[in-house]
């Protein structure tokens, strides 16, 4: 059963609302995967958008809605049929059209005046262990940390648009702490485990320096981070 350029521009728009404005793009098979599940399209019609959604004229389309240039694209770059490419071609046309898009930004903005601008601040613990060759040690490294939220935190409430919510501070606070724990768990285990680490130098991780990055991604500016490494007295393990 082939479904309606509609009913697919309407599924994508879902993904899209539940994780994030890239996430068609970034993660095309687990669209292509969810667009099956959900039986919005059939196989061939979902394989035809997965290979428009590797290719570039996503970008395009988000830029320009001409139904019959994005077809053209679409044959062009995807080598599909005319009939296909039409079809696409009207999925993308709807997604990212100018009511489709409007809608989502003022929904961002209705919702969000309450978070914008606000400060909160989180506590770290991080662990890691660090193989001698020999044994292994325990290392560990905590921080108080001040963010101050932004405009561009919107792009990063995933649940938002789907569900058109106000939500409580007490949840969206608590998935970014959680992002950035994550986060900071990776990059300070990739630190412990370099070539050139010592145990003594637990202490130099620059914890600021990776939230500072976080922050920039997510739209959070970084107020303050204070911090400091610690290595157990039990040092080594066998």
């Amino acid at each position: 059963m082939a479904a309606s350029p509609e009913a697919i521009a309407a599924k994508l728009a879902e993904i899209i609302s539940a994780k994030g404005p890239s996430a068609i793009t970034d993660d095309p098979y687990g669209t292509y995967q969810e667009i099956l599940k959900s039986k919005t399209a059939d196989r061939k019609t979902a394989g035809a958008l997965l290979h428009v959604l590797v290719s570039s004229v996503p970008e395009l389309a988000a830029k320009n809605q001409d139904a019959e240039e994005l077809s053209v694209a679409v044959q062009n770059e995807c080598c599909l049929s005319k009939a296909m490419a039409d079809r696409m071609a009207e999925v993308l046309s709807l997604l990212y059209s100018a009511d489709n898009m409007d809608g989502r930004k003022e929904m961002d903005g209705d919702d969000l005046p309450w978070f914008l601008s606000e400060e909160f601040g989180m506590s770290w613990d991080g662990f890691a262990e660090w193989n001698s060759g020999s044994g292994t040690y325990d290392c560990s490294y905590s921080a108080d940390i001040e963010l101050r939220s932004t405009e561009a935190v919107a792009n990063r409430l995933p649940w938002m648009l789907a569900e058109k919510q106000v939500l409580d501070a007490d949840k969206v606070l608590s998935y970014f702490a959680e992002d950035l724990i994550d986060y900071l768990d990776g990059e300070f285990e990739n630190y412990c485990s370099g070539d050139d680490f010592s145990p003594s130098a637990v202490g130099d991780f620059d914890c600021a320096a990776y939230t500072a990055k976080w922050c920039r991604k997510n739209g959070f500016e970084l107020v303050s981070c204070e911090g400091e490494g610690e290595l157990p007295d039990s040092e080594l393990r066998g």
